[in-house]
């Protein structure tokens, strides 16, 4: 390579900056030129090329770059939220814990507190079984109670011969009868001892006794069943739901009635007062003398009711001094 084309081509190198290869050269060393820096400016196009190339590189590497920087930052935002969020859950879910846990505890308790109070009903129930058994049982030996019409013999509390009646439809079963009057085959007309002790036929008439009437009240509640009929075979009742009879101290006074119902008429609760006989009377008119007979008389008029007076055989249309209900039956002269 001689000096002339050395320079040339340094020529063509400095305009080639300027003017984009574009040169003007002498003729005769322009094909030499042509030949030389041909390939130069398809270098430096080359290199531009890849230069613009490597910026739009850098350009896509560094918005890349930050594209993941973003994403990373986004990410770790995520993961700072869901760490946040399941740290939140977790503590929600402890605390959902804690309460199921402290709910069950006190359904635990509250279940044995329940099967405490189950067990000490079951203990109640057996128990109350027990006593209705027994009760029962003494119903059945003391009383009439669950027996048929026949003499049977009770504890109540002495031991002592009844009547037992069962077979009045419109009562029920289970009565013990202390007065029956049916065809005056007795006389009504006794002593205080003998009304005391009671007398009569139980399978007919008869009086109890009013010792044996006070020990039957007096040893549990008692109902009174009056049941009356005239001669026509018409029949009425009374029916009072506390009977109580008083001691012998108490001269065997009527203490308690109870509540009347039945369609008689309640004759006797004007007779709460000491019983009275022919030879032991607490009337001021001598009741039991003038009606021949023991009774509750009462001190105002003798009575409104005598179930021991005298039995009267026939109607004889006209008021007697026999049985008498004067709230159903009572003939004024």
């Amino acid at each position: 390579m001689n000096i002339s084309a050395y320079t040339c081509i340094l020529t063509v190198l400095l305009i080639t900056s300027q003017v984009n290869c574009s040169c003007q050269l002498d003729d005769q060393c322009s094909t030499y030129c042509y030949q030389v820096v041909k390939p130069l400016l398809q270098y430096v196009n080359t290199v531009t090329t890849m230069t613009e190339e490597n910026n739009e590189l850098q350009l896509t590497d560094k918005m890349q770059a930050e594209l993941i920087l973003s994403k990373d930052k986004q990410s770790k935002s995520c993961e700072i939220q869901s760490e946040s969020k399941l740290s939140e859950s977790f503590e929600n879910h402890n605390r959902n814990q804690q309460k199921l846990f402290h709910q069950i505890t006190n359904l635990t308790s509250e279940i044995k507190s329940k099967d405490e109070e189950i067990k000490e009903l079951q203990s109640q129930i057996a128990k109350t079984k027990a006593f209705q058994n027994e009760i029962t049982a003494y119903k059945q030996t003391s009383s009439c109670f669950g027996k048929l019409t026949e003499l049977h013999t009770i504890r109540n509390p002495i031991t002592m011969t009844v009547s037992c009646e069962s077979s009045l439809p419109e009562a029920g079963t289970g009565w013990t009868v202390i007065q029956r009057r049916k065809d005056g085959s007795v006389d009504f007309n006794k002593t205080w001892s003998e009304y005391k002790e009671g007398f009569g036929d139980l399978r007919g008439e008869f009086f109890i006794g009013l010792e044996k009437l006070h020990l039957l009240t007096q040893s549990q509640p008692h109902e009174l069943y009056i049941s009356l009929g005239d001669f026509s075979n018409e029949t009425r009742y009374a029916r009072y739901n506390n009977f109580v009879i008083g001691s012998e101290t108490e001269d065997y006074r009527i203490k308690d009635l109870g509540t009347y119902s039945g369609d008689a008429g309640d004759s006797l609760a004007d007779h709460k007062y000491r019983f009275s006989t022919p030879d032991k009377d607490f009337t001021y008119d001598k009741c039991p003398s003038y009606f021949s007979s023991g009774w509750w008389f009462s001190n105002i008029g003798c009575y409104s009711c005598n179930l021991n007076g005298k039995y009267i055989q026939e109607d004889i249309g006209e008021e007697t001094d026999g049985i008498e209900w004067r709230e159903w039956k009572r003939i004024d002269l």
